[in-house]
């Protein structure tokens, strides 16, 4: 009916002519293989408000890894730890959260949260740049591929913490998953950034993004399963669990090295302070970007010790 309506559009390759000029051999099977431009909206879930969260399935993801997630969080003062739009810290003070604190680095993230607090009349929920005190729980949520000092990040998030408290940290799809290279919104088939180069999936990236990047940093910091689980033990955090959600609920991939790189899709954990070690205070900084596009995840995991390689 669109193409009825708009009439015969161009065909994609003589877009990506008219935008890129001569194309590699590479570069016309990557754009054979992905969606029409126009089909495709050129503004991100990122870019756009409310795409992809409602205060209602906000803390879905959070349920679906962490049994008991709202118990732990009823009563008790929250962080999230780069809140984006606030749909998370509305949906926890909504939750039963005692005192939330959002907190954001992007303006205009952070004025769509307070719009969004009062437009469904949410109490105890605050918005800023910079938080103050301590928190019974910290959450995030699709960040950790995110951030451009993850060390660092981590190490804030948990020193944020009361002496019990707990992160709660979720995020996926990690780089060598099959949808880690996030480029599934215009080409929806696994492993792109293993097949292709990075400045052709770039180059025809650009004919569905206006933002001008060129490269996977600093959105992506290619978060890997063994190079999350070697953050956890340079940061020095307690780990109390970590687990997986793999491809097709396969439970064995999670624990061979190479299958599990290949085919894990998400990673949880929870962790705390290390009491063993004096953590000084320090506010939290927030996620760099969280990209809203569709995630591809599994929610069933596997249990896993952190130690083993």
């Amino acid at each position: 009916m669109k193409s009825a309506t708009r009439g015969p559009r161009t065909p994609k390759f003589e877009l990506a002519r008219r935008t890129l000029g001569k194309l590699s051999l590479g570069e016309r099977l990557l754009l054979w293989l992905s969606r029409h431009p126009e089909d495709v909206e050129v503004v991100s879930d990122y870019e756009a408000p409310g795409a992809a969260w409602t205060v209602d399935n906000a803390l879905q993801p959070f349920e679906a890894v962490f049994p008991g997630f709202r118990d732990a969080i009823r009563g008790k003062r929250v962080l999230d730890y780069g809140c984006g739009d606030g749909f998370q810290a509305i949906a926890l003070a909504r939750a039963g959260a005692a005192d939330v604190v959002g907190v954001e680095v992007s303006q205009a993230r952070l004025r769509h949260a307070r719009a969004l607090a009062g437009e469904t009349r949410t109490e105890g929920v605050e918005f800023t740049e910079k938080a103050e005190g301590r928190f019974d729980v910290v959450i995030s949520l699709d960040a950790v591929e995110h951030f451009l000092e993850p060390e660092e990040n981590l190490r804030e998030m948990v020193a944020a913490l009361t002496p019990e408290g707990r992160v709660f940290v979720t995020f996926g799809p990690l780089w060598f998953a099959p949808f880690g290279h996030h480029m599934h919104f215009f080409a929806p088939w696994p492993w792109l950034n293993l097949l292709f180069s990075e400045r052709t999936v770039y180059r025809i990236r650009s004919l569905y993004r206006k933002d001008g990047a060129t490269t996977y940093a600093p959105d992506l910091n290619r978060m890997t399963v063994k190079k999350f689980r070697s953050l956890l033990k340079s940061s020095g955090v307690r780990v109390e669990s970590l687990r997986y959600g793999t491809v097709k609920d396969l439970p064995i991939v999670a624990h061979i090295p190479l299958l599990r790189e290949l085919f894990v899709n998400q990673a949880n954990a929870v962790l705390g302070r290390n009491l063993d070690e004096v953590i000084p205070h320090a506010a939290p900084a927030t996620a760099k970007q969280k990209d809203r596009d569709r995630r591809v995840r599994n929610q069933p995991s596997q249990s896993v010790s952190v130690p083993s390689a």
